[in-house]
């Protein structure tokens, strides 16, 4: 198949650029037709790989819950084994178990000590400060509602619908 600026130049070689007259009306219906099914090739294309990418997403999503309920079956098993154990190890040919410690922290009222922590001298000690984010669609609408925001503008854009 040819390329579409091939068609293109061959529907503009159809007519007479100086006076609008066509040349060729078979020949140009014929192009029109042969650059319609190009586009159209093109738009099927499309909707085919957002059907496949749409069943990607699915099969994906399907994969993070299973991962997800295996997880928790080993979290389930690990503590099983751990009472079944009882601080004793286990030691053969194909698996090596044994309990270690740690110490984790509990929060009970994250709100409550990050007040208690921003009243220290330096809170930077045991807070992380993450940097401001913007608000898109707020600038956007305070753009639109005649708002001058220097740095900011409004930028019209086309996109395609196939359906």
């Amino acid at each position: 198949m040819r390329a579409l600026y091939e068609i293109n130049q061959d529907i503009l070689d159809c007519v007479d650029l100086e006076t609008g007259e066509i040349l060729d009306t078979a020949r140009l219906d014929a192009l029109q037709m042969e650059r319609e099914a190009k586009l159209e090739g093109v738009a099927l294309w499309i909707k085919d790989m957002k059907a496949e990418a749409a069943a990607v997403k699915e099969e994906a999503d399907k994969l993070t819950a299973r991962k997800k309920a295996l997880d928790n079956k080993i979290d389930g098993l690990k503590a099983w084994l751990l009472y079944a154990l009882g601080g004793e190890k286990l030691k053969t040919p194909r698996c090596n178990v044994y309990q270690t410690h740690s110490t984790k922290l509990n929060v009970a009222d994250e709100a409550g000590l990050v007040k208690f922590l921003q009243t220290l001298e330096e809170p930077g000690k045991f807070l992380r400060f993450k940097e401001p984010e913007l608000k898109k669609d707020d600038i956007k609408n305070a753009l639109k509602a005649g708002y001058v925001i220097p740095g900011a503008e409004l930028e019209e854009t086309e996109s395609v619908v196939i359906k």
